[in-house]
């Protein structure tokens, strides 16, 4: 707060601070050494927010010079417009006491978690399980997107899994240099089949313990159909972001779950901004460390990374949480 002058009266340090309150400014008049009567009291006038502080110095400075102007009877616009942001506030805590409670209610007894796991409701996440355990079966059949190729004779099977979850048919890519040509063919699956295959155990544990926690939330709050969708929406923004970039830039065919993962991380990052009573809030310091991590990326000191990818799995989910209706 700051103090930008001082009013003699509660009367007129009340008409002031009334008049601030129709301009959307809060302040408060706070009365210093008592006097012989209220009328000669002073009042410090203090303002609630710093960038409000230059506008309220020049109402006061007008206010000072014709204090009686009829530009000041808001009186009852004042008290109209406290008591609409009274109710407001109040329904917000309304909203957030009766999300707590609905996350006690179904959490078995656990203790309600700021990130979810068991501790924040008791419901299954069968399509977060279903992808790690898919996840995990392509990484080790495909031998971690390092699968034998055979030159003459049938493919073997990691071959031939790797090449069908690829974004592009490897030697389509190779005879035509374009990594959309297979998309374009109709193989709409390559939108979001990439996200099966990794490259290194650390690859995959990484993404799918973020995928369990973050996604798990998301799971349980709006259910598995949108939760679905969100990955689906994630992983193909992240999928045509990698690819569109410049190949000097960006090497177009990526692999890993990591763009809809950190499209899952936007969207639990920003929707309790713009959610009144949303029960979870990812810590500050898991939000440096996710944001870091994406930089830290793109400094190239971790090799080659799908940095488009990341990106745009995230402006994906950050989006999705912006326009996504209420959870119920």
């Amino acid at each position: 707060m700051r103090r930008i002058g001082t009013l003699t009266g509660d009367a007129t340090a009340n008409r002031f601070c009334d008049f601030l309150q129709t301009k959307s400014i809060e302040a408060k008049a706070e009365a210093g050494a008592p006097a012989d009567s209220p009328a000669e009291t002073p009042h410090d006038i203090w303002i609630r927010h710093e960038q409000d502080v230059a506008q309220a110095q020049n109402f006061f400075e007008s206010f000072q010079a014709d204090p009686t102007s009829s530009v000041y009877d808001v009186g009852k616009e004042a008290e109209r417009l406290r008591r609409e942001r009274s109710e407001e506030v109040a329904r917000k805590l309304k909203l957030q006491k009766k999300a707590k409670m609905k996350l006690r209610s179904t959490s078995a007894g656990q203790g309600v978690g700021s990130l979810g796991g068991p501790g924040l409701m008791n419901r299954p996440i069968p399509v977060t399980i279903t992808i790690i355990v898919a996840a995990t079966i392509v990484a080790f059949a495909t031998k971690f997107a390092d699968p034998a190729v055979t030159l003459n004779g049938p493919k073997l099977l990691e071959e031939r899994i790797y090449n069908a979850l690829s974004c592009v048919e490897p030697s389509v890519w190779q005879r035509t240099g374009d990594a959309l040509l297979s998309m374009k063919q109709g193989e709409v699956w390559r939108l979001f089949s990439p996200a099966l295959l990794h490259g290194s155990p650390m690859h995959l544990v990484f993404n799918m313990f973020n995928l369990y926690i973050l996604g798990g939330v998301v799971e349980r709050i709006h259910g598995g159909r949108f939760y679905l969708l969100l990955l689906l929406i994630c992983q193909a923004a992240a999928t045509l972001t990698q690819i569109l970039l410049p190949d000097w830039l960006e090497w177009p065919l990526a692999i890993g779950a990591s763009g809809a993962v950190f499209g899952v991380f936007g969207f639990v990052w920003i929707r309790p901004k713009v959610e009144s009573g949303y029960p979870v809030e990812i810590p500050s310091f898991n939000v440096k460390f996710m944001l870091g991590f994406l930089v830290l990326c793109m400094t190239g000191l971790l090799g080659g990374i799908a940095n488009g990818a990341h990106v745009g799995g995230l402006l994906a989910g950050m989006l999705i949480a912006v326009v996504a209706p209420k959870s119920s």
